[in-house]
């Protein structure tokens, strides 16, 4: 314990300047290795994010051509009587499909995978097949798997010529791009599926399990670059949307992974039962109505828990992955993306406000930015907040905010330190002791208790302060309050009055002539004496009143 104290008094003891600007360096130093390099607390903060999220105000509505066709539970257990368990043989999706294609929507959208054939029922497969070729307006899934096993897989663009596209970096002719380089992902097992238009459905979550990024594009080691199933819908229905995403992607050596603009609420798309398309595909009449899907774009997946596809999002801990699709298809097609702040320019902010505070503690006190411990952070991530409001970029302040609350934190904490030893009693010496009392209109709260520091440690560095204990502005005695003296040997005071007295005058009301103790006294004694100073200031004081 006293090893700690007398560490704390010599942190306390250290010029202010020194205190400020070496922990300027030492916060920079920090944020630069925690953005760049250990990645542990730069960036996004995700739980306060994703409450942004929610409460946010101006929020862009559904794309109201989108709908979903849901396989739903409600559809499991009424198909289940006819079909079975999910999958169901894939003559019903062929009857779907083929249903939907002749009203002519602008997309069909498969939040389902096909990468293994029907043993069970071959002729459903057939049907569904016929169907796909026959579709002009269908979008397959696939699923990419880690990049690390691209160099074990056999699948080139040769087979899966529709989840190529063209970029900037090197043309990819559309019919079949050549490319010796082969990809690890779950292919479909259909011909006509694979030859047809495909993205992948990859959701990449953050470290928590969220989903918060979409990711459109992925370049590939070879130049060329393998599409996203939104990607992949925005070039058939909006193409300059299309160009949009690969102009904001041009150049980039890895994948760009994009905020994601979520709409109000988790389930904000139509939903249609798929069982009541089915039913209206076959002649028969549906529980509920289905309208009419020309012009409409059409996806085709689940929200039934019991398939799986469920996954957290900013908006619900138990999002349905095709209204999650449904959202980043809407975002593609609309042109609405999120863009966020590099991390050298969180990193900057960081480092910049710092060095702001440091400046305002030189030219001020640390005291004077007491409100701005709340208020600072709070002021940040509002701009954050409203940076969420329908901007294109997400202005993220996480970092500067928590390394404001944390810097002024520790400014606080030794601003306390600083007092503490500035404020204590002299150390003894031989020396014979002066006295000399200040008086100003208001109390010597911190910040005019820093201020005075802050000269006594400039110009009489071996001197000392004495206050009436009043660190705070709620004072039942403030008469007392206002009164203040420097302590200190006789000869540094003396020689240092000249240049004291200017720069006190500033801060106090009046003061007293130095007082001359003829011998060093114990610290009772002492505080009698500082008793006695200022009581002569207050008589001078009416007795100047009176006149």
């Amino acid at each position: 314990m006293q090893l700690w104290q007398r560490f704390t008094a010599g942190i306390g003891a250290l010029p202010a300047s020194r205190v400020t600007w070496s922990l300027v360096i030492l916060f920079s130093v920090w944020v630069l290795l925690d953005v760049f390099v250990l990645k542990l607390t730069g960036g996004l903060a995700q739980s306060s994010y994703d409450a942004m999220v929610r409460a946010r105000i101006f929020v862009a509505a559904p794309d109201p051509r989108i709908v979903i066709i849901d396989i739903d539970e409600a559809s499991l257990a009424r198909m289940g009587k006819e079909f079975g368990r999910w999958p169901w043989p894939r003559d019903t999706l062929a009857t779907v499909l083929a249903h939907v294609e002749r009203q002519q929507p602008a997309a069909v959208v498969w939040d389902i995978l096909f990468s293994d054939a029907d043993r069970l029922s071959p002729g459903g497969d057939a049907a569904f097949n016929q169907a796909v070729h026959q579709s002009q307006r269908s979008h397959f899934s696939v699923v990419r798997l880690p990049k690390a096993n691209d160099g074990a897989s056999h699948i080139t663009a040769l087979a899966l010529p529709g989840l190529w596209v063209n970029t900037s970096v090197r043309p990819v002719p559309t019919a079949a791009p050549v490319s010796p380089m082969t990809l690890a992902l779950i292919p479909p097992a259909l011909p006509a599926v694979a030859a047809g238009r495909l993205g992948y459905n990859n959701g990449y979550v953050d470290s928590d399990g969220v989903l918060r990024r979409y990711r459109y594009l992925e370049p590939l080691n070879d130049g060329t670059a393998i599409q996203s199933i939104a990607l992949s819908v925005a070039s058939s229905v909006n193409p300059q949307a299309q160009q949009d995403i690969l102009s904001r992607s041009a150049g980039a050596s890895k994948p760009l992974d994009e905020l994601i603009t979520w709409r109000r609420k988790a389930g904000a798309y139509e939903h249609l039962s798929f069982a009541d398309v089915f039913a209206q595909a076959e002649g028969d009449k549906p529980l509920a109505a289905v309208p009419r899907f020309a012009g409409k774009l059409v996806i085709i997946g689940s929200t039934a828990p019991s398939l799986h596809d469920i996954h957290p999002t900013p908006l619900s801990s138990m999002q349905a992955g095709v209204d999650s699709l449904a959202t980043v298809v809407d975002n593609a097609l609309n042109q609405r993306s999120m863009r966020e702040l590099p991390r050298w320019l969180q990193a900057g902010l960081a480092i910049a406000l710092c060095a702001g505070l440091a400046l305002w503690v030189q030219f001020k006190s640390a005291a004077s930015l007491a409100p701005a411990l709340l208020v600072l952070p709070a002021v940040l991530l509002g701009i954050s907040y409203v940076s969420l409001n329908g901007t294109p970029v997400f202005v993220d302040l996480h970092l500067a905010a928590g390394l404001a609350l944390l810097f002024l934190t520790v400014l606080r904490y030794w601003s306390t330190l600083r007092r503490n030893h500035w404020c204590s009693p002299l150390a003894d010496s031989a020396q014979p002791i002066a006295i000399w009392p200040w008086e100003r209109e208001g109390a010597w709260l911190e910040a005019s208790l820093d201020r005075l520091i802050d000269a006594v440690e400039r110009h009489a560095p071996t001197c000392r302060v004495v206050v009436c204990d009043a660190p705070a502005s709620d004072l039942r005695w403030p008469e007392l309050a206002r009164f203040a003296a420097v302590v200190g040997p006789q000869v540094a005071l003396l020689t240092a009055r000249a240049r004291l007295e200017p720069v006190l005058l500033r801060l106090a009301q009046r003061c007293g002539e130095p007082q001359l103790l003829p011998a060093p006294l114990a610290r009772k004694e002492m505080a009698r004496e500082i008793l006695v100073a200022w009581a002569k200031l207050q008589d001078a004081e009416v007795k100047t009143k009176d006149r």
